[in-house]
């Protein structure tokens, strides 16, 4: 499962979350799995030109998917991503070297 994710990844993941508006993404799609794009949008109070640029990275670097229901796109956290990053951080990315 974790060999599709390579080093290359866990940097583009650690550059993605420096950004504060990803990082409040990433909050609203926890305590909303599924949401619409548009009601992310009017929670974050941003527009949706904005909201598509923060998404595309965020599936670039594989912490969300977008699940197509009918006319109806769903936002989802690509939680096994989202773990693995959580356990290299903790560790400090440490290789045993």
């Amino acid at each position: 499962m974790w060999g599709t994710i390579v080093p290359r990844k866990i940097l583009s993941i650690s550059e993605a979350l420096s950004n504060p508006m990803r990082r409040r993404i990433l909050v609203l799609l926890w305590e909303n799995p599924g949401v619409s794009l548009r009601q992310l949008a009017k929670r974050l109070g941003i527009g949706m030109g904005n909201l598509s640029g923060h998404l595309l990275i965020l599936e670039r670097v594989g912490l969300i998917k977008e699940v197509r229901k009918g006319r109806r796109l769903e936002i989802y956290l690509n939680t096994e991503v989202m773990d693995f990053n959580r356990k290299v951080s903790l560790n400090g990315g440490d290789q045993g070297g």
